[in-house]
């Protein structure tokens, strides 16, 4: 029921040209008189009366014959009367619109006045609510300039609404496959499924900073208003507002011009857009709220509807509910199940302070301030803990944060809280949740069904690649990448489906085809002004690049990344593209030029709150160290590393930093310790379901095991590393088995098996284009050759894997190079060039201070001396090994012990000291044999004959 000053005002109702004097039951065209028919007249009124809605034909009959069973006929001559009368509109639409088989729709704006108020217009819609707005355009001071009088008026006409607000993670909703349009305005999308809309934003007329979270609140509301009933497929508010990010000029609050509705259509696939603005007239915003929407065919530029509903803060679901049930209308959906809106009543906060926290922090999210995120979250969670889907947006602030525990700690309350939430919102809920634990095996079966449920929602198909990538499931995550690509355009043609390939094939180390997807989606991402996206891919072509040998195209590539990423404000992505910079520097031995790249990671990271990526940063730097031989220093600084992962709840991170620490202690030569860390850390991937990690703590207990004489156990740890490395696609790691294979079949003196497993390894570095590790394994090859017994080659094998490991500056394997080539050159009898090689070779190994290293070089220099004949060198020579073979068995480095052995026994028979010299080489010969070293056993019985 009206008020009744309002209920005995004569009314008046305007469209385009004409008005309607519904008092006198008069049409009037431009002030002239327009002739109805009195049934005619009171179809018009009916229709003019909920303009937007469907009326439905039997609805039509009863009001218009209330008291008469007639033919439908009727009605439709009615129409058709109204239709000759009206004519079109300024749009060259009829102002009446058929629904098959349902009813009729008044499609053009209306406006109804009432005589005592000239200054308002007010429409009144079928739930008897009813809507002031405003005549001017200056739409904040109309309400403030009425007398007190009117604003009791006004007061008592708007309806108090029901506190709410949006959730995260309904911007994700969508609906069932099998759902169908009802009228023609609801033209199939291109999808092949259901039409979509996407609510791009609204804009704050007033322009207060305490109203700006309605904006987000509002929009979030309506995607969740207009996706309820599965009908309609809503665009992610994610999507939009990444869009918004690379289109910063899209106005919300005018209609969309072609060229803008196109961007827009082909950027996020969408059918329909919501556009508009609203106004917050109370103190703090904290009053009424006058909201203006406007539906648009993003594909025919068409406007389709123009809303405008009135509330309140304090009311804010109801007045979105009404504004969603027009848009929805004028669409030609009908009203959500009554589950689906206790579903969506459900998912909101309790009070307006909770979801004026929720929406700044969701706002925050999505512009990548994460910190701020936070902030705002944590104190939405504190406000109303039984809000699942703020638990849920923390949880994800956190994780971008590094805070691992954390965010697993709000993930499962978000999960628990679940249970009243929509079937499809439960599974987007557990997803994030069983992600956010790592367990990837149970994420990719929660995207599964969501994807099969709702296979044109594309998020949900990237996520479950995401989560199969993860899982190391190649075979499904390329089937689904392939039905992703399956979809009609945009969709099969969105950046980040080759965006997810070319992250796929980085983590198998197939670089080319890295190189080809990363190309095709920074093309896509282009062409549809996705500058971020773009970025994105130019990260990974970056790194193709690198990996391919062109460094400096890499490098090139990067900076354009970073630019974009800067601009942006993404500086989240700013450091990942300093950060690969930096590596590529330190590849290339430019070790200032990258600490500094570095030193600017390490900054942006702890400026934005990252402490996940402060931990990365500090263990980059440590690596830096290490390179340049402080040992001591990259221990503190990966330690530094270790305590932030250990605080931040990152148990990847720790296993890392685990194993950073531990190839400090081997190359210490603390051996039992390095072994020991390698093992928890190989415990920490096992836990996580970790198969690369678990993989390559397998590598290193491996290369332990054979340092310490255990043969067989290294040989089973290389075979396990090789097979999981195959499973998994990464050849890079399949390349250190092999060699690591090659070492102990070496070792076994199966001379035979070591050069086919060295060749395996050297095949996959060069197809990957690693051409550090690749000459790592030429010399490998160099000292089987030696053994091989062909001396003469070695230095020509050598030279230009040298070349290429001192231009990258590994100065611990130029070491080893120097050593196989001293030895070479004594086998040929050219002491004076072994000396200075064997000279080269000690120098380097104490710079770098990795024990085992220096341990041979020691070994090889000793026996260059004693190869000389004279007996004082010789003396000096057997001394040197005595404590070599010493610090190596103390060390528990069975294998260098072994080799010094050798030297030694060699040493006192050049002495003259045979009986001496035999006791040691018999010995070893033994001992060798026993441990499986089967060419130091058989060298030693040679030089026993």
């Amino acid at each position: 029921m009206k008020p009744a000053n309002l209920q005995s005002a004569k009314r008046f109702y305007e469209f385009g040209p004409f008005r309607i004097d519904a008092s006198e039951r008069a049409l009037f065209r431009s002030g002239a008189l327009v002739p109805l028919t009195p049934k005619a007249f009171d179809t018009l009124l009916a229709l003019v009366e909920a303009p937007g809605h469907i009326l439905e034909k039997n609805e039509l009959m009863r009001r218009v014959w209330p008291d008469t069973a007639v033919e439908e006929n009727n009605l439709t001559q009615n129409i058709s009367a109204l239709r000759k009368a009206l004519g079109p509109s300024s749009d060259e639409r009829s102002y009446i619109e058929t629904v098959p088989r349902r009813g009729y729709r008044f499609v053009v704006p209306v406006r109804e006045r009432w005589e005592a108020f000239p200054e308002l217009i007010v429409r009144e819609h079928t739930k008897s609510t009813i809507i002031v707005e405003e005549e001017s355009d200056t739409r904040a001071s109309v309400l403030s300039g009425l007398s007190v009088g009117q604003l009791a008026v006004i007061g008592a006409v708007i309806v108090m609404l029901t506190i709410s607000v949006f959730y995260l993670l309904h911007s994700q909703r969508a609906g069932g496959e099998d759902a169908s349009p009802s009228g023609p305005s609801f033209a199939r999308s291109g999808w092949g499924h259901r039409p979509s809309v996407a609510v791009i934003g609204l804009k704050n007329l007033t322009r207060r900073p305490d109203s700006e979270w309605l904006s987000t609140a509002l929009s979030e509301m309506l995607t969740s208003e207009l996706a309820a009933g599965e009908q309609l497929r809503a665009i992610p508010g994610e999507d939009i507002a990444r869009l918004k990010l690379d289109f910063p000029l899209l106005d919300v609050d005018s209609p969309a011009r072609d060229t803008t509705l196109s961007r827009i259509r082909d950027d996020l696939g969408t059918d329909y857009v919501v556009l508009g603005s609203f106004a917050a007239l109370g103190p703090d915003g904290d009053g009424p709220i006058r909201l203006d929407l406007r539906l648009q065919d993003a594909r025919k530029g068409q406007t389709l509807a123009t809303i405008a509903e009135t509330g309140t803060v304090a009311r804010l679901f109801d007045l979105v509910s009404r504004a969603g049930e027009r848009l929805r209308g004028a669409l030609g959906v009908g009203d959500a199940p009554s589950s689906e809106a206790t579903g969506v009543r459900n998912d909101l906060p309790s009070n307006p302070q909770v979801a004026r926290l929720y929406a700044d922090g969701l706002a925050r999210l999505r512009v990548f301030d994460a910190m701020g995120a936070r902030e705002k979250l944590e104190a939405a969670v504190a406000a109303d803990p039984e809000f699942p889907l703020a638990h849920s947006a923390l949880a994800s602030a956190l994780s971008s944060l590094g805070y691992d525990e954390k965010a697993k700690a709000e993930a499962k309350q978000a999960f628990e809280l679940s249970h009243n939430l929509s079937r499809q919102e439960q599974l987007v809920v557990e997803g994030r949740y069983r992600a956010v634990l790592n367990q990837w095996d149970r994420a990719g079966a929660v995207y599964h069904t969501l994807f099969g449920l709702f296979p044109d929602n594309l998020d949900y198909g990237i996520t479950l690649a995401t989560a199969e990538f993860m899982a190391g499931k190649n075979d499904e995550l390329l089937a689904t990448l392939a039905a992703l690509r399956a979809l009609p355009a945009p969709a099969g043609q969105d950046p980040r489906i080759d965006l997810m390939e070319a992250n796929w094939a980085e983590s198998i180390s197939d670089f080319k085809r890295e190189q080809a997807s990363s190309s095709r989606a920074i093309d896509r991402a282009q062409a549809l002004g996705e500058g971020l996206t773009a970025a994105q891919g130019r990260l990974a072509l970056g790194t193709a690049k690198w990996k391919l040998g062109q460094p400096d195209q890499a490098l090139a590539t990067f900076a354009a990344a970073q630019r974009t990423f800067t601009a942006e404000e993404d500086f989240v992505g700013a450091a990942e593209a300093l950060e690969a910079t930096a590596e590529v520097l330190r590849d290339q031995g430019q070790l200032a030029a990258a600490r500094q790249k570095f030193s600017q990671t390490l900054a942006i990271r702890r400026k934005t709150g990252d402490e996940g990526g402060v931990a990365i940063s500090l263990n980059n730097l440590a690596l830096l160290r290490w390179q340049q031989g402080d040992l001591e220093g990259a221990k503190a600084m990966y330690d530094q590393a270790l305590a932030t992962f250990r605080e931040i709840g990152d148990e990847s991170g720790v296993a890392r930093a685990l194993n950073n620490i531990a190839n400090i202690y081997y190359d210490q030569g603390q051996l039992a310790t390095a072994a020991r860390m390698y093992q928890d850390s190989a415990a920490k991937f096992d836990e996580l379901g970790d198969k690369g990690g678990r993989t390559q703590e397998l590598l290193n207990i491996g290369l332990v095991l054979s340092n310490q004489g255990d043969l067989i156990g290294a040989r089973q740890k290389y075979e396990e590393a090789a097979q999981i490395s195959r499973e998994l696609g990464t050849k890079s790691q399949t390349a250190y088995a092999s060699a690591g294979l090659g070492d102990v079949a070496l070792a076994e003196d199966k001379l035979e098996e070591a050069r086919q497993k060295y060749g395996e390894a050297l095949a996959i570095r060069h197809e990957l284009g690693e051409q550090g590790t690749a000459a790592e394994t030429v010399l490998d090859l160099a000292a089987l050759t030696l053994e091989e017994g062909h001396p003469d080659q070695v230095a020509l094998m050598l030279s230009p894997a040298l070349d290429e490991l001192r231009r990258e500056g590994q100065s611990d394997d130029v070491a080893e190079g120097e050593a196989v080539l001293a030895r070479a050159l004594v086998a040929q009898g050219k002491l004076a060039d072994a000396g200075r090689a064997a000279d080269r070779a000690e120098s380097l190994a104490q710079q770098g201070q990795n024990q085992t290293v220096l341990m041979e070089a020691q070994t090889v220099a000793a026996g260059v001396e004693s190869a000389s004949g004279d007996v004082r060198r010789v003396k000096a020579a057997q001394q040197r090994l005595m404590a070599t073979q010493t610090a190596a068995a103390r060390a528990g480095f069975m294998d260098r012990a072994l080799e010094a052995r050798l030297a030694l026994g060699e040493a006192y028979v050049k002495a003259g000291e045979a009986s001496a010299g035999r006791a040691v080489l018999q010995g070893l010969a033994k001992d060798a044999q026993a441990k499986g070293f089967e060419l130091i056993a058989r060298k030693a019985s040679h030089d026993l004959d």
